[in-house]
């Protein structure tokens, strides 16, 4: 079997240019130096350094100190360990000059703004520098402009590459200057319009420029084309041909750096040039009469993106899930979820599942599909009503398409009407593909989960706790993980050394694993900030990789990181807002009480300080010092908070007057925000994570029925009676009048539309009434029928107890969209479910000390089971027990099997404890100190056929000891 090939071929594609303005990707690929294939001089030894990325501030004000991000690759097959320097500079050309030895472009046309050494960087790697840069345009700069920010590596030639034509870089246009600049960061709107329809929008507004901006509006568009055109400054407009203006709004005044949602409202109308039938592009324009004089007036459009207009269906493919790996040949579960985004009703479609080798599908009606695709399964979907979406589990078998590598990942997706049956308004957005599948017969292991502290000293004790799992098809080997401290917001696997933008905290070996096997490692050490990290006040993050130097062959190499945490390291406190309560409505002109839990999570003691409390439209705020205040928001109160200790809670009762924000509509659902240190008094070690917010809620005056709970059996017969239990409650302002109550079975796990008729992947139960219920009261209600099935749907399929009051609207509600529940699951057939309920035992028990553990098992199942089956009582690392396959035995490094009892028949409904005499044996692979915790294991051969096999376990929340 061959090895994998090098990190660096699997990088991204080096985008050469002036005008550069992507680099390699961030998140969990490998961050590697471009490759070297399709560069000629890639093929001279020697190393080769290149900046594939830089970020900076959008704007900036003359003087200004500034933080800049370079990312340098070296592409060449020779590491560079000499001093080579970075320079940062400002042009006003796109087309910049690399300053040589001793030599400087002339100061009018390009000024160099800050310089640092890059350091060692080895063949294949990348690495990122950080510094601050005080922003300093060329010379004949009249106090407002624009320049291209670039920078170069290696000026002095310090370092004798294999090619010294690509060391420059140019990431765009920077504002310089006292004025703001708008721009759209985002529009939302309906996939679909029907033509002549009101629709609503928003538009998400930022002023990305360095001063106040007074107002402005901003316009939505339709276009025929991805573009739009600003209007003239003076003179008649044109007749507009490939564009439309559809709605405005104010946008209100915006301070440096604030953003704001505005909500709009548009009539959907086709631009002149626009064929009938044809989808449009959707965007805006910020500011387009020019009212507001800005840094930047060539960056106030932006296209959304396209969407239909017209009368009729959308296909589309929600979302497409299945295993993390999969043996070649064998059936597995994919998880299909299709809705009609149109804005008519949609008929019976086909679905077709494919594994593919890229992450996209060719467009449906190709016709042969390509080499790169190979069909799973296919099934149908029912009629959709517009907004209505249907989710179908099938199972299939795991083969690769023709023009597959051997040792590819595969992508899971599906097509919906490959035929082209339906007549759509969009044909562009039948396909999804981007769940990747590892296949064939390798482990793969990747942290699924990291636990670390918020802050740490520097140079100080740091412990984080790394789980890392087996999601491959065989038994994984002895393999290490390694934590560390970086100034990226990523990390990957790189050749060689790591580089100088990480520290490593520490490394411990993770012990063999078992398929779909996980295993909690704590690693410690101390941590460090990494060198070229941005100061004061570093942006810091911890995570961990396992298999560092791809030592063992995974069908998965770009898993293996973790995810990143924000951690703060040094001395001073960090105030964070933990608990946040709020009512679900509360009536106009009144208060609402809350309760404000602070804690001082940061190394030193925090003094005096205070919360403020906001009511927003968004689940975000503002500062409260800006002038003018935000219409979005309104400050309702403050909390004023003792000093605290590090480590340190205190929980404040507040009551606070519930005033709407002037952007507010009424009965417009709002978030309570609670700011910590609004004031800003406080150094802190990190200043993103002062905020927590809770809501939505209402003020208004009316009732509010939501349904709180839904219980029921574990298992139902098909077509057999079935009774659920509803919690009902009114959150509301006013008593509510009588109502009804539906309960369902449902495929998804989600709440449906409260609006749309009940869908495709429900199945009804029964209804019954609901008396009246004042402010404040609950009532539980039982919902008797039958458990019918889902047309069409798998057995396998999980199905959800759900609940649904007010279907028909009869009351009216201060919120309409919260009447449905979704709950537990519910096998739908016949036979027997065992289910550990309890484990016992004494806790604190030493090594090899002996006990005896009380063992519930009971039948949930609707059908008895004769005979007997195995129970094994196991000690574990693990707060959760692993799952043997069939066949196989239940202990491995991490859980070994300390007693055993067979389990006697067992009629429906029936429990039994069995008493097992045991002792306390340590796991192979638990470490010294290490938690051990006592669980139980019925059935593990899996020779019971069940309803449900995946409740077979369970662990006692309390360790019984520590490892010796």
């Amino acid at each position: 079997m061959s090895r994998r090939t090098p990190p660096w071929r699997h990088s991204c594609l080096f985008i050469t240019g002036a005008l550069a303005l992507t680099g390699c990707s961030s998140g969990s690929t490998p961050e590697e130096a471009p490759p070297l294939e399709q560069q000629a001089s890639a093929l001279i030894p020697g190393p080769d350094l290149r900046i594939t990325e830089l970020t900076a501030p959008d704007s900036a004000k003359p003087g200004q100190p500034v933080t800049v991000t370079a990312k340098v690759c070296n592409t060449g097959d020779q590491a560079v360990y000499s001093s080579a320097m970075l320079e940062v500079y400002l042009s006003t050309t796109p087309t910049q000059q690399v300053p040589g030895p001793g030599t400087q472009p002339p100061p009018t046309q390009q000024l160099t703004q800050g310089q640092t050494d890059v350091g060692t960087v080895y063949a294949g790697q990348c690495v990122s520098r950080s510094f601050n840069i005080y922003v300093s345009p060329p010379s004949g700069f009249t106090g407002n402009g624009t320049y291209y920010l670039g920078a170069s590596v290696d000026t002095q030639n310090a370092v004798p590459e294999s090619d010294e034509t690509n060391n420059g870089f140019v990431k765009g246009l920077m504002g310089v200057g006292n004025w703001p600049d708008l721009v759209v960061t985002r529009v939302d709107a309906p996939p679909n319009l029907a033509p002549g329809q009101a629709f609503s929008a928003s538009a998400t507004v930022c002023n990305v420029g360095t001063e106040y901006s007074s107002g402005g509006s901003v316009e939505l568009y339709l276009s025929s084309v991805n573009g739009l055109t600003l209007p003239p400054l003076s003179g008649p407009p044109p007749v507009p041909v490939t564009q439309l203006m559809v709605g405005s709004a104010l946008m209100g005044s915006l301070e440096a750096g604030q953003c704001r949602a505005v909500p709009l409202t548009g009539y959907a109308q086709r631009p002149p040039s626009a064929p009938p039938g044809t989808p449009l592009y959707l965007g805006t324009i910020a500011d387009p009469s020019r009212s507001v004089t800005e840094l930047r007036e060539d960056n106030n459009t932006f296209v959304q993106g396209l969407v239909g207009v017209g009368n009729g269906p959308d296909l589309t493919i929600r979302s497409v899930t299945g295993p993390a790996s999969a043996r070649q040949g064998d059936s597995f579960p994919a998880t299909v979820t299709v809705c009609n985004e149109g804005t008519a009703s949609s008929p019976q479609a086909d679905v077709r599942v494919f594994l593919s080798t890229v992450p996209s599908l060719a467009a449906p009606g190709t016709q042969p599909r390509p080499l790169t695709e190979f069909p799973v399964t296919s099934f149908s979907v029912p009629a959709l009503v517009s907004g209505q979406c249907a989710t179908r589990t099938v199972q299939g078998p795991a083969n690769r398409p023709p023009a597959n590598p051997s040792e590819q990942p595969l992508y899971l997706g599906a097509i919906v009407d490959l035929p082209q049956g339906v007549v759509e308004l969009r044909e562009d957005n039948n396909t999804r593909a981007d769940t990747l599948m590892g296949m064939g017969a390798r482990p793969d292991l990747t942290v699924v989960s990291l636990d670390a502290p918020s802050n740490a000293p520097s140079y100080g004790p740091l412990a984080v706790s790394a789980k890392v799992c087996n999601v491959g098809t065989t038994r994984s080997t002895d393999v290490p993980v390694e934590v560390y401290v970086t100034n990226e917001p990523s990390l990957s696997v790189v050749s060689g050394p790591p580089p100088m933008s990480r520290m490593p905290v520490g490394t411990v070996n993770v012990p063999a694993l078992e398929p779909l096997e996980c295993v909690t490692r704590l690693v410690s050490g101390y941590s460090n900030v990494p060198g070229g990290t941005a100061m004061p006040n570093p942006v810091l993050y911890v995570g961990a990789i396992v298999d560092p130097m791809s030592s063992l062959q995974e069908l998965r190499e770009d898993n293996n990181v973790s995810p990143l945490s924000r951690i703060g390291l040094g001395y001073g406190p960090d105030l964070v807002v933990r608990t946040l309560t709020a009512p679900s409505s509360v009536k106009p002109g009144t208060s609402l009480s809350t309760d404000v839990k602070v804690c001082n999570e940061g190394t030193q003691p925090s003094s005096v300080s205070t919360v403020g409390l906001f009511l927003s439209t968004t689940a975000s705020v503002t500062s409260s010092m800006q002038y003018p205040p935000s219409p979005s928001q309104v400050m309702v109160g403050t909390v004023e908070v003792s000093s605290l200790s590090q480590g340190t809670c205190v929980l404040y009762p507040k009551t606070v007057y519930a005033a709407l924000p002037p952007a507010a509509t009424p009965t417009q659902p709002l978030y309570l925000v609670a700011v910590a240190d609004v004031n800003q008094q406080q150094l802190e070690l990190r200043e993103d994570n002062n905020t927590r917010v809770a809501g939505t809620l209402i003020v208004g005056n009316g009732p509010d029925l939501v349904v709180t709970d839904v219980t029921g059996p574990s298992s139902a017969t098909p077509g057999g009676p079935l009774t659920l239990n509803v919690k009902v409650c009114n959150v509301g302002t006013e008593p509510a009048g009588p109502s009804y109550v539906m309960g369902v079975l449902a495929m998804e796990e989600m709440q449906s539309n409260p609006y749309l008729p009940p869908a495709s992947s429900e199945s009804y139960v029964g209804m019954t009434s609901v008396s009246s219920l004042a402010v404040g009261q609950c009532v539980t209600t039982a919902v008797s029928g039958s458990a019918s099935t889902v047309p069409n749907a798998d057995p396998a399929s999980p199905r959800y107890l759900g609940a649904r009051v007010d279907m028909s609207n009869q009351v009216v509600e201060l919120r309409e969209d919260n009447n449905t529940r979704m709950t537990s699951r519910i096998v739908v057939g016949s036979g027997p479910d065992l289910v550990v309920r309890s484990v016992t035992a004494p806790p604190a028990l030493p090594q090899y000390g002996s006990f005896t553990a009380q063992v519930q098992v009971c039948n949930e199942g609707n059908v008895s089971m004769y005979g007997s089956v195995p129970l094994d009582l196991v000690i574990t690392t693990e707060t959760s027990l692993y799952t043997p396959g069939q066949g196989q035995p239940p202990f491995t490094q991490v859980q070994i099997p300390v007693g055993g009892a067979m389990v006697p028949a067992l009629s429906v409904g029936q429990c039994t404890t069995l008493s097992i005499p045991s002792s306390v044996v340590r796991p192979s692979a638990a470490t010294s100190g290490q938690s051990l915790y006592l669980g139980a294991l019925v059935d593990g051969p899996n020779s019971l056929l069940e309803l449900r096999e995946d409740n077979n376990t369970l662990t006692r929340a309390t360790p019984i000891g520590q490892a010796q």
